[in-house]
């Protein structure tokens, strides 16, 4: 790169923004960019700029423009006033001699910007800038603008001979203007009189749009005044106070607007403009104004887009016009709907029909989901105002529904996919769009439901039949996705059975099931979600269960289909369990063979086998039910041997799941890790498939303690599930996924109250969680298992929870000990806190009461060593644990005694930890958790005052911007707010303080 000393010379910055055009190397490029930017900076910038817009090269004068607007942003203040008045004159004198020396608008354009920035900063020496530049532009020369002195009507006269490329001129000025002054705050001291000066141009400017939109046939000066309005309207929508002159002057103009939609060159920005109306700032628009589009969408102009529409023709003006006649109706929804005016009808119509435009949904027909999107606004307006059992006695609501149930016809046959061929052409935001466009669809029909009910079901259980018998196996998916959508409307909803039951029931799913059908993929994956969707139909009506599970298990051979198959396997087994416990082993033998046969992927294993489980779990034979789980466990015992197998497998060890849809089916995983992960995902699903289906009353009074009876069968099942975790942890405990999914396994047991396989006794947990040292993976991962297991046990029941309580926080002690510091595990710092903190709900005598009070006394100087840290969420369990602690209550007396006298020492130090927080050292998003235990110790200790003062004046206290005056009172101020809410308050303002004023803004 150049040496910046260099000295800057008008040719070698000439040459170097020249480079920038001619350079081939983006290397070169970004070195000049930057010694450009770098020029830009310096205080020689400033002559070199008037020195470049007198160049004849158009892009040197634009840079040069472009210099100028970045001085006037970063270094306005720098500028004298006899400076900054030289400056609007040598820039109105460049942006005059611009347009008869510039061959295009590039120059001009950047000239007006530079002007705008100029007045927002020096709006002061420039006040009537409108009329400043027409008298200008009119006469060709600068005048100076304090002794311009243009009336009313002088001003109505010039617009006799301005020409048109001066009105241009002004209107790219003006709307420079705005939409800068839009981008800043317009309140701050910087820019006071910046908005009344903006203001006071206001009737110039509307009288300037007038003269243009006049202009009709000049479709260049057209949009110009389009876009200068567009840039008002925003400015406008910013302004706090509304103004009402602005407001009204803006109004005037949009009949002019209105009647300029239909002319052709002015269509583009003429729909843009009022689309932003209708869509930003409805309330512009008059009764008479919103008459005159009503009529606009009636006319044969309209008719005529509408037709190009529905044609296919893809053209920006075409989308334009479908979202102007949009933004219509969602603005005029209710006139619409009660359809007193003959021009309601005629419209409607049209939106309905724009919902037949040919093209793929947003592939190629642009309006699609906006027309979706205006329907389901339109339903919801209806069923805002009436139930479905009042439609038909109101005509007009009645003539409503039926638009809408057209609108639904049009629209579900819209959303079919193309062949596979097209389809292969789509990349990944294009299938997204469309399948968003197919969900869109759905909530239509959702919302419609509620005021058609059965007879949308029916229609749909129709459509899918007419397909079937055609064979239209494409016009079958979009029916069946549309009949699948309405699942959620009808469930536990028996009276549409018999609908159901007529597709259910016919021959779908012999065939889909037959191998020379030609169904696509597509059809047969969206046939098993909607089997997934109605299983509360199934569970209703068993006769169709045998069926449908035929299927789904004849389908999971097929790889494309297996994935749909067993999560349909898994939601119907999970719904049904009760009604197919019998065919538990019908469905092993189905898996294992397919299981031998390789098959089955990973994921659809793990679904299989979790449905399988539910099914079990209903067994009513315990011993039965035991067997089953046997089995299902020897499929995983033979993965996990398997895995063990490869483990020093030096060749190339193909997957057995190779090719097929897995979690980490990657190039780099060892292929025994692959198969481990598969295992114990597996035997989570299971887990959760012995789960009970639902929560049961448990009478936390008269629990009898069915853990006590040791059933054989089932402790044999508990030593091979732990011999299944210890045996994975044993070879492969280096991978954080197998602690993540062991703890989720262990878990699978601990919210039930019933026998089970996975639950497993106390003692089993105790010994398995305990024997885990600080060196495995996430060992917090262990304490948060914990933590849900200490909170299980009152539902469990035992005798021995005191026992368990001790060993778990002796273990979890041992843990924190072997940390270096706190922060090297912040997860296991954080949760062997939030283990004590609940520990503390449950058995405040472990923590008060243990055999070894250094125990306790490490863990409490740990917390508030936390609390001393930097790491969030730690630090925020560290003070909900003191705030527990301070108010600890309904112990005996013994235990609360304990607690006073471990206060006595700790206090203290705990009101420094606080005073160093508050004192700057806590961020802000911490404040309101540290307010807690400032308020429970002002509420529980008398002693609590003197502790936060010694605090406050402790020689580690953070902040020398609070004086101690500052600090005694703001104790007084906790004092005396005894813990409420505006301790908050308090608290934040006093770290603000101590921060400074330059952290105001987080406030």
């Amino acid at each position: 790169m150049e040496d910046n000393a260099f000295p800057w010379s008008l040719d070698r910055v000439e040459a170097l923004i020249l480079s920038l055009y001619e350079s081939k190397t983006p290397e070169n490029i970004a070195t000049n960019q930057a010694l450009l930017s770098n020029f830009q900076s310096l205080p020689q910038a400033w002559i070199l700029a008037r020195e470049l817009l007198q160049r004849p090269d158009e892009k040197v004068r634009f840079f040069g423009a472009l210099t100028i607007i970045i001085k006037l942003n970063r270094e306005s203040t720098s500028l004298s006033e006899e400076n900054a008045k030289e400056l609007l004159m040598h820039l109105t004198e460049w942006y005059l001699d611009s347009f008869q020396t510039s061959t295009n608008s590039l120059v001009p354009r950047k000239l007006s910007s530079a002007l705008a920035t100029y007045f927002v900063h020096f709006h002061h020496f420039w006040p009537n800038y409108v009329r400043h530049l027409i008298a200008c532009l009119l006469s060709k020369c600068y005048h100076d603008p304090f002794c311009l002195n243009v009336s009313d009507h002088e001003m109505s006269n010039l617009f006799v001979n301005v020409e048109t490329n001066h009105l241009r001129a002004v209107l790219w000025v003006i709307t420079s203007v705005l939409e800068d002054a839009t981008k800043i705050d317009l309140n701050a001291i910087s820019n006071f009189g910046l908005y009344d000066t903006i203001v006071r141009q206001a009737p110039d400017v509307a009288s300037i749009v007038t003269e243009c939109l006049a202009l009709r046939h000049l479709s260049a000066i057209g949009d110009d005044a389009m876009r200068c309005l567009q840039a008002w309207l925003v400015f406008v929508q910013k302004i706090s106070s509304q103004d009402g002159q602005v407001i009204a002057l803006f109004r005037k103009l949009l009949p002019i607007i209105i009647t300029l939609i239909p002319v052709e060159s002015q269509f583009g920005s003429s729909a843009e403009l009022m689309i932003e109306i209708l869509c930003g700032y409805p309330s512009l628009l008059t009764d008479h104004d919103l008459d005159l589009l009503a009529d606009l969408f009636v006319s044969p102009w309209s008719d005529q887009w509408c037709t190009r529409l529905v044609q296919g023709d893809d053209s920006f003006d075409s989308a334009q016009f479908g979202h102007l006649i949009l933004a219509f109706g969602e603005e005029r929804c209710q006139w619409l709907m009660e359809g007193n005016d003959p021009r309601c009808r005629a419209i409607l119509s049209k939106l309905c029909g724009l919902l037949t435009a040919n093209g793929l949904p947003v592939i190629e027909d642009k309006v699609f989901v906006p027309a979706i999107e205006f329907w389901s606004s339109f339903t919801e307006a209806i069923s805002d105002s009436f139930c479905s059992s009042d439609i038909a006695a109101v005509p007009w609501a009645e003539q409503a529904m039926e638009l809408v149930l057209e609108a639904i016809s049009n629209a579900w046959q819209k959303i079919k996919y193309p062949s596979i061929e097209e389809i292969s052409d789509w990349d990944q935001s294009d299938r997204a769009n469309f399948a968003d466009a197919r969900k869109d669809v759905v909530d239509l029909l959702q919302s419609t439901y509620s005021l058609c009910g059965a007879r949308l079901v029916t229609t749909f259980a129709e459509l899918v039949l007419a397909a079937l018998d055609d064979s239209a196996w494409l016009r079958l998916e979009a029916a069946a996705f549309c009949l699948a959508g309405l699942s959620d409307c009808v469930k536990e909803d028996g009276k549409l059975d018999e609908a159901l039951g007529t597709v259910f029931n016919s021959s779908l799913f012999s065939r889909l099931n037959s191998s020379n059908s030609g169904i696509p993929h597509r059809t047969k994956q969206t046939c098993l979600y909607l089997v997934e969707q109605y299983t509360d139909y199934f569970e209703r009506n068993v006769l169709s269960l045998a069926p449908a599970l035929r299927l789904l298990f004849d389908l999971l051979g097929d790889r494309h289909l297996a994935p749909n198959a067993s999560k349909s396997i898994h939601q119907l087994c999970s719904s049904c369990r009760h009604h197919l416990y019998p065919e538990t082993e019908s469905f092993l033998a189905e898996y294992q063979k397919l299981a031998a046969c390789g098959q089955l992927d990973c994921l659809s294993s793990e679904k299989v086998l979790g449905g399988i489980a539910c099914v079990a779990q209903a067994i009513p034979d315990g011993n039965q039910r035991s067997h089953t789980c046997s089995r299902l466990l020897s499929f995983i015992e033979d993965d996990v041997r398997r895995a063990k197998q490869l483990i020093n497998w030096s060749g190339d060890a193909e997957l057995p799941c190779s090719g097929q849809r897995c979690l980490d089916n990657t190039v780099s995983e060892r292929p025994s890790l692959h198969i481990v992960l598969k295992a114990l995902r597996c035997l989570l699903s299971v887990g959760k498939g012995f789960q009970s289906p639902t929560e049961s009353a448990i009478d936390l009074d008269n629990i009898s303690s069915p853990f006590s009876e040791q059933d054989s069968r089932l402790a044999s099942l508990h030593r091979d599930v732990i011999g299944l975790l210890m045996d994975t942890e044993n070879h492969f405990g280096e991978n954080t996924e197998v602690t993540e999914l062991s703890c989720a396994i262990l878990r699978c047991g601990f919210a039930e109250c019933e026998p089970g396989p996975f639950v497993l006794d106390m003692d089993t947990i105790v010994t398995y969680l305990t024997a885990h040292s600080i060196q495995v993976p996430r060992p917090g991962l262990f304490v948060t298992t914990a933590c849900s297991f200490i909170s299980s046990l009152r539902v469990r029941g035992g005798s021995s929870e005191n026992n368990v309580f001790a060993s778990l926080f002796l273990w979890v002690v041992t843990l924190l000990q072997a940390l270096p510091e706190p922060e090297h595990d912040p997860e296991l710092s954080q949760n062997g806190i939030e283990f004590a903190s609940r520990l503390l709900t449950k058995s405040p005598s472990t923590l008060l009461a243990l055999q070894s009070p250094a125990t306790a006394e490490f863990f409490f100087l740990f917390t508030i060593q936390v609390l001393d840290g930097n790491e969030p969420l730690p630090k925020g369990a560290a003070a909900e644990f003191w705030s527990n602690f301070i108010t600890l209550k309904n112990c005996d007396s013994g235990i609360l005694d304990a607690a006073k006298q471990a206060m006595e020492t700790l206090g203290p130090l705990i009101g420094q930890s606080i005073a160093r927080n508050v004192g700057g050292r806590a961020s802000r998003s911490e404040l309101d958790r540290l307010s807690e235990p400032i308020k429970k110790l002002i509420n529980r200790y008398p002693m609590a005052k003197q502790w936060l003062e010694a605090g406050l004046h402790h020689e580690s206290f953070p902040s020398h911007k609070i004086s101690p005056e500052e600090k005694s009172v703001f104790v007084k101020k906790l004092v005396s707010l005894r813990g409420s809410r505006a301790t908050n308050q308090v608290v934040r303002e006093f770290w603000l303080s101590a921060r400074g004023s330059s952290f105001a803004y987080a406030s």
